[in-house]
């Protein structure tokens, strides 16, 4: 962490200066250290998005790990994402509209602000669904609105081991739980 605060105009200028494993939250550059583990789940996830996206037309898209400046002290970079088709920002390197989807696999580092300050965020910045794969309880926790108009995540949803991952922003979408630590 660094004891200046950044902006995130300053934080997305320096982006040649840093490690790709950053993030800004309040103002803070936080480092992450992901493990072999978390980036084997983290990539089984986006492939399993990219084949069902791959599998038709207007699926959308999963740019995988991007930053996303939520607003002048934050910017996010899910470890997946999957923005529903139209919506991914073609102009740069940063998105400043949140994702459909976000993916956020457990890693010793970031896990408090995922599940804190980054859940907050997700939640007002509109997010449709955020999964939180803890790879500690080997569950992923599913947040969904059930209306659009929900302000709130107000479907949690805990599955583990014989679960199956659906959701219905993707039709036919299905990862079993097992594979997902099996990694």
């Amino acid at each position: 962490m660094t004891a200046t605060k950044l902006t995130a105009d300053a934080y997305i200028a320096s982006a040649h200066e840093r490690s790709r494993w950053t993030q800004l939250i309040s103002g803070e550059v936080i480092v992450n250290n992901p493990t072999i583990r978390h980036q084997k789940i983290v990539s089984y996830i986006h492939f399993q998005l990219m084949l069902w996206v791959n599998a038709g037309s207007d699926r959308g898209e999963s740019p995988g790990q991007i930053d996303v400046q939520v607003d002048g002290a934050n910017v996010v970079a899910p470890d997946v994402s999957w923005f529903a088709a139209g919506r991914l920002p073609s102009d740069g390197s940063h998105s400043k509209l949140m994702p459909d989807i976000v993916v956020e696999v457990r890693s010793p580092s970031t896990w408090r602000f995922d599940t804190t300050t980054k859940f907050r965020l997700y939640e007002s910045g509109g997010v449709s669904e955020v999964w939180l794969v803890d790879t500690t309880s080997s569950t992923i926790s599913v947040f969904r609105r059930t209306t659009t108009t929900s302000i709130t995540f107000d479907a949690p949803e805990v599955l583990a081991g014989g679960d199956q991952l659906t959701t219905p922003l993707l039709s036919g979408f299905t990862v079993d739980v097992n594979e997902v630590f099996a990694r």
